[in-house]
């Protein structure tokens, strides 16, 4: 079974970056919550020119951007724009499903995503917020941490946003929200670094290899 963490999370600060240790119990663990603060994630799948040129646009601190690899292959201005502005990304792997049926894709986007971004994710979510045990385990194992989220967020609805909060945002070809909408939550809201809300501390992130 995997445990649905709100807290129980530490760090260790090292010279160049936080090396975040999750291996607090005797299985893996997802992060559903924080505790200081509230977090934006936007699962990402699909980049036009309008989310383009918000995300050029936007300011610090961003939201933890959620990126399926197959659509940092295809697209080289979002990766450009995410290396020049140093913006954080974890990998948003397939549905659970996929993982099941091939245990190897998850392998292959790990891959895809260090030979692209010049280094492993940190963070990864499947599609569908499900973390079977060959998944969770395979994770473990390379120190890729498990996250999900307390919050989703939708153009039909307002989201109440309370303070642990992590927010995700669909931004796909086929379910995106609007980007007005979008500045809208971010206005309304003070949202902090993923690292900050879960760990209570301010990380300064290390630039992304050339």
């Amino acid at each position: 079974m995997i445990v649905m963490l709100a807290i129980l999370l530490v760090f260790i600060p090292t010279k160049n970056n936080l090396l975040s240790v999750f291996r607090l119990t005797d299985e893996p663990n997802v992060i559903l919550k924080g505790t200081y603060g509230k977090a934006l994630t936007i699962d990402l799948s699909y980049a036009d020119e309008e989310f383009i040129k918000w995300l050029n646009e936007t300011k610090s601190p961003y939201p933890l951007l959620m990126v399926d690899p197959a659509l940092l292959e295809r697209s080289k201005t979002l990766v450009k724009v995410i290396k020049s502005k140093n913006i954080p990304v974890g990998l948003l792997g397939k549905s659970s499903e996929i993982y099941e049926e091939n245990p190897s894709q998850l392998e292959q986007d790990i891959e895809l995503f260090n030979t692209i971004m010049k280094q492993p994710p940190l963070w990864f979510r499947t599609k569908d917020y499900i973390f079977l045990p060959n998944v969770s385990n395979a994770l473990w194992k390379q120190k890729i941490n498990m996250l999900a989220a307390s919050k989703m967020g939708t153009n039909s609805k307002e989201i109440k946003v309370s303070n642990g909060d992590i927010i995700a945002i669909p931004y796909h070809q086929e379910e995106r929200i609007t980007i007005k909408n979008l500045e809208r939550l971010i206005e309304s809201n003070q949202f902090g670094q993923i690292e900050e809300v879960i760990f209570g501390y301010s990380a300064t992130t290390k630039k992304y290899p050339k």
